[in-house]
């Protein structure tokens, strides 16, 4: 019977787990969508639901805790299905930070004179940070380590493209320093997405050890 609960406790923090990752999905998608449009609507949302992901996330942190504290002994397996469940959790909540920042700068932005036309490049690297959010969640799912290992590869690229977008960036406010205040808010986004990345990668890390016991540095 107690085995039983604690089967049902388990499972329900892996469903919990995925509802968060699906809601930071969901704040990340409609981030980019008002960095594009320049939207200050969708982003006055997005600050606001923060909150929902963050309660989340503080009851994932607590049934952990709870289920560390009261199931002993923990069989290893278990104990790094929670602990890594905790950590992706962090790493979710944080990407929801991150979304939550692009939403204020493009309100910040729309707020002045002078806004900066979002570089093609930046749909690229928002595309791939979604995509890369979704591989580290499947990965997980399927407790698939080549899948996890294939995040280093979309991270390099990811990294590359903030490269290259903040030298479009900072020429563009070279020929009109008028815009520099909206480039900073720019730039401040770009960076949001690639720190976007590297917590998938953490994700990623997170189910490698998961699967095999042990940790890797995947970027």
């Amino acid at each position: 019977m107690v085995r039983e609960r604690y089967t049902r406790q388990i499972s329900s923090l892996r469903e919990d787990l995925l509802r968060m990752g699906s809601m930071v999905e969901q704040a990340l998608l409609r981030a980019i969508t008002s960095l594009d449009t320049w939207d200050s609507t969708i982003a006055t949302q997005i600050i606001h639901d923060d909150a929902q992901i963050d309660e989340v996330w503080r009851s994932l942190e607590e049934r952990t805790i709870h289920l560390l504290a009261t199931q002993q002994p923990i069989v290893a397996s278990d104990l790094r299905l929670i602990t890594v469940a905790n950590a992706i959790a962090s790493e979710l909540e944080r990407i929801g930070d991150y979304a939550n920042i692009i939403a204020r700068r493009v309100r910040r932005a729309t707020r002045r004179p002078v806004l900066v036309t979002p570089p093609p490049a930046i749909k690229e690297m928002a595309t791939l940070a979604i995509q890369m959010l979704n591989t580290s969640l499947e990965a997980f799912i399927r407790q698939d380590v080549a899948l996890a290992h294939s995040l280093a590869q979309s991270d390099e690229r990811v990294d590359e493209l903030e490269d290259q977008l903040r030298s479009e960036i900072i020429g563009l406010v070279k020929a009109d320093p008028d815009k520099v205040e909206a480039a900073i808010d720019m730039l401040d986004a770009i960076h949001a997405l690639e720190r976007t990345a590297d917590r998938a990668t953490n994700i990623g890390e997170r189910v490698i050890f998961l699967s095999t016991n042990s940790v890797e540095d995947l970027n």
